[in-house]
């Protein structure tokens, strides 16, 4: 496969998932906008902000933090991490940019993943915000998580398991590696006792899609050490980091033409590493309350480290030395 297709499908992944990532968290605030109180609310949209690397709006110095988060002005906060062109992470902007990789790979993907990935584009394009909104603030992100799902689902049934779909999987895996790392970060930096307001673990685990699982494998009643470990090393949960080091090195293994031979890939020999980490570190019940701020630390650097690993080693290796043989 030519470099540049295996960027274009890596990063048409990454963007697919960071769109869903960023629905998944503004559904869990918009749905909270009724009755939660306005200080509650404020450390929820600081947490989405900072989770998602967008600067949080400055608070004066006469102001109360809660009085900029006020529910009043939470349409403005949604609208930009919705609709707005100007921020590269806001959904419209991740869907056109993973439409743009698309749309270079035609040859590639089946008619059918191009129509919904386009399809999706268009729907968002043409989104009135202020009717959905008034409709409902959390229904228009639940509608673009169904129909993120949609494509994933069809990406799923028509893709052959070649070097195109092993690069979007592993775009879509790295992002959710990062993304799911700085939100376990901020949620445990957030969840630290205070005498202010504090965040629900229950609520962590919904927005992980993992709460009905928890319930199921650990308990009724969340625990802060349980919920943690739980995100961090169940194997079945397909948003714990477990599954997408896991994940990670298989695609890896079947991307590096050496197989599982050595010497690996240097990507390979990361995901490796990180796979080891991830069983050792973060998450284990014997730590101290807050020693897990480490752990994620580390682990978010070491999985940009394996994005940089990727791009060197795949796409822009030096032409006079050629893909890895």
């Amino acid at each position: 496969m030519l470099a540049r297709a295996a960027a274009d499908f890596y990063w048409m992944g990454r963007y697919l998932e960071r769109t869903e990532h960023t629905a998944r968290l503004l559904e869990y605030q918009l749905t909270r906008l009724v009755d939660t109180p306005a200080d509650q609310l404020a450390l929820g949209w600081r947490v989405v902000y900072t989770t998602l690397g967008h600067p949080v709006p400055q608070v004066p110095t006469d102001a109360d933090e809660a009085e900029v988060f006020l529910i009043a002005d939470a349409y403005t906060l949604a609208g930009t991490l919705v609709e707005d062109e100007t921020n590269p992470n806001s959904m419209i902007s991740c869907w056109s940019r993973a439409r743009e990789n698309a749309r270079q790979l035609r040859p590639w993907l089946p008619v059918r993943v191009w129509t919904c990935l386009n399809q999706g584009f268009m729907w968002i394009r043409d989104c009135d915000f202020a009717r959905a909104w008034a409709e409902g603030p959390a229904e228009l992100a639940l509608e673009a998580i169904d129909r993120l799902h949609l494509l994933v689902g069809v990406v799923d049934a028509m893709m052959s398991r070649d070097d195109a779909w092993r690069f979007m999987e592993l775009g879509r895996l790295v992002e959710r590696l990062q993304h799911q790392a700085v939100l376990l970060d901020t949620w445990v930096r957030a969840g630290q006792p205070s005498n202010g307001p504090r965040l629900s673990w229950s609520d962590l685990l919904r927005v992980c899609r993992a709460y009905e699982l928890y319930r199921r494998r650990r308990s009724i009643q969340v625990r802060r050490e349980s919920a943690i470990g739980f995100l961090v090393r169940n194997p079945e949960l397909p948003r714990s980091l477990r599954f997408a080091v896991h994940r990670i090195e298989q695609l890896l293994s079947g991307i590096d033409p050496r197989g599982a031979r050595y010497p690996l890939a240097p990507p390979h020999r990361m995901a490796i590493r990180l796979a080891a980490s991830v069983e050792m570190d973060p998450g284990n019940e014997n730590q101290a309350p807050g020693d897990e701020l480490d752990s994620f630390t580390a682990l978010l650097r070491d999985s940009r480290q394996l994005h940089d690993l990727i791009m060197a080693t795949y796409v822009n290796y030096p032409v006079e030395r050629g893909l890895p043989s």
